[in-house]
C-alpha cells in the first residue's frame, strides 16, 4: 500500500499545487534510444509529460535551469528490450519516474517516486525509490543560488537489520548551488555537477558528472559527459539559442547509473558504456549518435561481463502548449 498511497499524496499535492497558478504550460515528450553492441540489443522507446509554471529555457537545452521554475510535475515512462541476459534474468525493464515540485518564495517542496525493475508500476518495496523533501532558498543573488535541504528517502539501501528485514528510510541532503560567471556557469543538484564554459559564445563546452553514491562500486560508475558546441544563432537571438552541433565523449547508462532491481529479491541488473558522439540540436527535435569503445552489463553488483563495441542512436522531441 506504500506505493499506490504516495502517488495518491502526490497527485493531489500537484492539483492544489496548480489551483493558484498562471501561466501553466504542458510538454509532451517522446524519445528513442537504440543501442547495438556485439552481445547485446537495447531498443528503448519512451514518453512523458510535463506541466510546469515559471520562465525558463525548454528542458532539452543545455542552458535549462530545472530550478528556476515556481512548479513542475513530471511523469516519464521507458521500457528497455534486450536482445539477450544472462541466465534468470528478464529481458524487458522499465523505467518510470514521477516528480512533483513546487517553490513559494524561497521554500521548496518536492516528492519523487521512481521504479527501476522488470515489473511495471510495482515488483515490491525493494524495486521503488520514494521520497518527500523541503529545501529552502539561502541565497539568491544576480549571479549565485543555494538552497539546502533535507528529504526521507524510503526504499531497499541494502541495510540488513538482525532477522530479514533492511532499512526502509534514510535521510537525503538537497543542495543546490548555482554560481553564473561572465565566462562559465556551474551547477550543483546533489548528486549531480554540470557546467557550461563560454556560455554566451556560439563556441562553448557543456559537461556533467553524476555519482549516485548508494550504487557507487567501482570507477566505471561515475557516469559524465562532455560536449563541445557550435550554436548558429546568439544567445539574444529572437527566436532563442535552439540550433547547434557538437561533439562529445560520454559514459552513460541506461538508467543514469541505478541498478533495475527484478521482481526476484536481490537480482539486480544496469549496463553503462563509454562512447563518442556527435549532436544536432534543433530544439523540438535533437538527435544524437556515436560509436561505443567499450560496454559492459553487471549482474547483482559483483559479476560483470563486456558486451563489446558498437554504437547508439537516440532521437529525442518536444512541444510545449501553453494551458492558461
Amino acid at each position: 500500500m506504500k506505493t499506490p498511497f504516495f502517488l495518491v499524496l502526490m497527485t493531489v499535492m500537484s492539483v492544489h499545487c496548480f489551483a493558484e497558478d498562471e501561466g501553466v504550460r504542458l510538454i509532451p515528450m517522446l524519445n528513442y534510444d537504440f543501442m547495438s553492441l556485439e552481445s547485446q540489443k537495447d531498443h528503448a522507446p519512451g514518453g512523458g509529460l510535463i506541466l510546469l509554471s515559471g520562465d525558463h529555457e525548454p528542458p532539452l537545452s543545455e542552458n535549462y535551469d530545472p530550478y528556476g521554475r515556481n512548479l513542475l510535475v513530471g511523469l516519464f515512462y521507458k521500457p528497455h528490450l534486450l536482445r539477450e541476459t544472462f541466465p534468470g534474468y528478464e529481458g524487458k525493464y522499465h523505467d518510470i519516474d514521477f516528480i512533483v515540485e513546487r517553490k513559494w518564495g524561497p521554500h521548496l517542496i518536492q516528492g519523487i517516486f521512481s521504479t527501476y525493475t522488470d515489473q511495471p508500476v510495482y515488483g515490491g518495496f525493494h524495486t521503488t525509490y520514494t521520497s518527500l523533501g523541503y529545501g529552502y532558498e539561502l541565497m539568491r543573488r544576480e549571479n549565485v543560488h543555494l538552497t539546502l535541504g533535507l528529504a526521507l528517502g524510503a526504499g531497499d539501501y541494502g541495510i540488513n537489520l538482525p532477522g530479514s528485514g533492511t532499512w526502509p528510510v534514510l535521510p537525503m541532503p538537497i543542495i543546490r548551488f548555482g554560481l553564473n560567471l561572465r565566462n562559465i556557469n556551474f551547477a550543483l543538484d546533489f548528486p549531480e555537477f554540470r557546467l557550461i564554459v563560454l556560455p554566451k559564445s556560439k563556441i562553448r563546452l557543456t559537461g556533467a558528472v553524476r555519482l549516485n553514491i548508494y550504487t557507487f562500486y567501482d570507477i566505471h560508475d561515475l557516469r559524465f559527459n562532455a560536449i563541445l558546441w557550435y550554436r548558429f544563432f546568439d544567445t539574444d537571438f529572437t527566436a532563442g539559442d535552439f540550433l547547434g552541433i557538437g561533439v562529445g565523449v560520454q559514459n552513460t547508462g541506461q538508467n543514469d547509473g541505478t541498478d533495475f532491481a527484478l521482481g526476484e529479491k536481490g537480482k539486480t541488473y544496469d549496463m553503462n558504456y563509454y562512447s563518442v558522439f556527435g549532436v544536432l540540436d534543433a530544439g523540438l527535435v535533437k538527435l544524437t549518435g556515436g560509436y561505443v569503445f567499450y560496454s559492459r552489463e553487471v549482474y547483482d553488483s559483483d559479476y560483470s561481463r563486456p558486451a563489446g563495441n558498437g554504437f547508439f542512436i537516440k532521437v529525442e522531441m518536444l512541444y510545449q502548449f501553453k494551458l492558461k
